[in-house]
């Protein structure tokens, strides 16, 4: 869905959901989508489907009611419905009246767990963002043992059991009616890839055209996007995985897909990356980028810089609960985040950091900035008690460079004339934008994120 004129915070809309989320499925949504998606798009997921349940079906509605119940705005609440149509988890239409200005959306059931893991776009991204520990668990929560050997089926059948009688005055219904409309997987097509090109380059080898199926076709289509192939490229993988016989295997055309990618990329899996924008050089500009960019980055993704990699169940658990127990938003939960990794030494202990919240919550902070002030003071506290404190990088963390230099003392100086300094300075900033040691661990920190 893009976003055009014609969406407004009046504009209508319609959440079209003929069934309901079942625990199974919410089991899926946490363990194998949330990772993807993101927990502020999962909550707005979730937050759909229960919220229509208290409305008629079909009931018009409009975009300004989740922009004040999920506190965000238009824009960002289109860049979630964006994440929820890419990964398959919803469906958008627009009326085609000129004159009327209404949305659709369509919310479909996510994939049942064997569904997600075999698919080789939705397995793979999710092993590159989760690697290969957690791919593991996640996979071994949701398997199920087959049947016992050696039994057979007894199961009696309908007619054994129940008799039919004919009535001419019925007749089957045509009305529609409550069904589970389960996602498709990620939003590709055939029209994602060039067959045409492919083909030419396959004139002259044994691969027929009648080889190419539509459930081949777009299995290419998916290899294609998560491997970033192109035709040339999908032909070699081709040659390896055809034969004159049984044409084209699929799992074999799967397994010479992966081989390729990571010989040609030196890479074990893709992984979904982030769109990142290019930042002013104005230094005003850039104050403002970086209070933007702590609005706007996820605490999902900060966490795994810090952790050099994925945050871990404690960790997912510990966000979501900040995000739905409390009004803070991502900024002010960034720096809480930061604020307890530095102070519990690279932990970030569940009731400590809930503590916190609560407590900024109380507090009223309602920004990065308020957040920031709030670090100044705790770092004033901490100079008047003469406390120093540097966490210590443990393996598989990555220690923010602010978090480090910010707590050095000054080199060249003798001790008398830093203990000066420092009092010159407790008497005289009043603000984080006049403190220079405040100054330079946000900037620290800006390079960092």
């Amino acid at each position: 869905m893009n976003i055009n004129n014609r969406l407004k915070p009046n504009t209508e809309f319609i959440a079209y959901r003929p069934m309901t989320l079942s625990r199974d499925n919410m089991e899926v949504i946490n363990e194998l989508y949330l990772p993807l998606i993101g927990a502020d798009t999962t909550m707005t997921y979730i937050y759909m489907f229960e919220s229509t349940e208290q409305y008629d079906p079909l009931t018009i509605r409009f975009h300004k009611e989740f922009m004040d119940a999920l506190t965000i705005s238009l824009s960002d609440l289109m860049d979630r419905f964006k994440k929820l149509e890419a990964i398959g988890l919803m469906k958008s239409y627009v009326s085609n009246h000129t004159h009327e200005d209404l949305f659709v959306y369509e919310l479909l059931l996510p994939l049942d767990a064997r569904t997600f893991l075999t698919d080789p776009m939705l397995s793979m991204y999710l092993y590159g963002k989760v690697g290969s520990a957690q791919y593991k668990i996640k996979k071994e929560r949701l398997m199920y043992p087959e049947l016992p050997e050696n039994i057979s089926e007894v199961t009696m059948k309908f007619t054994d059991v129940f008799n039919h009688h004919n009535d001419s005055s019925y007749t089957l219904p045509v009305e529609n009616f409550k069904g589970q409309t389960v996602s498709g997987g990620i939003n590709v097509d055939l029209d994602d890839f060039d067959f045409d090109v492919l083909f030419t380059h396959l004139k002259g080898t044994i691969i027929d055209r009648k080889f190419f199926t539509k459930d081949i076709r777009m299995l290419i289509v998916k290899l294609s996007v998560l491997f970033n192939l192109n035709a040339y490229d999908v032909k070699n993988i081709l040659l390896k995985a055809t034969s004159n016989y049984h044409g084209i295997d699929e799992a074999k055309l799967k397994y010479e897909a992966r081989k390729y990618f990571q010989a040609e990329s030196k890479q074990v899996s893709p992984v979904l990356e982030k769109k990142e924008k290019k930042a002013d050089s104005e230094p005003e500009q850039e104050d403002r980028e970086y209070i933007k960019m702590l609005h706007e980055t996820n605490p999902i993704d900060r966490l795994r810089d810090l952790r050099n990699g994925a945050p871990t169940d404690v960790d997912l658990k510990l966000v979501t609960d900040i995000i739905v127990n409390t009004p803070l938003n991502h900024g002010v939960i960034n720096i809480l985040l930061e604020y307890v990794f530095l102070k519990m030494q690279g932990e970030l202990p569940y009731n400590y950091t809930m503590t916190v919240a609560n407590n900024w919550v109380e507090k009223g902070y309602q920004s990065a900035e308020e957040a920031v002030e709030s670090i100044k003071e705790y770092q004033e506290q901490q100079e008047k008690r003469k406390k120093r404190y540097l966490p210590s990088e443990r393996q598989g963390e990555q220690t923010p460079k602010w978090m480090s230099k910010s707590q050095r003392q000054p080199e060249k100086k003798d001790e008398e004339t830093v203990q000066n300094e420092k009092k010159r300075t407790n008497q005289s900033q009043k603000t984080a934008k006049d403190d220079p040691e405040l100054q330079k661990m946000i900037e620290d920190f800006r390079k960092n994120r």
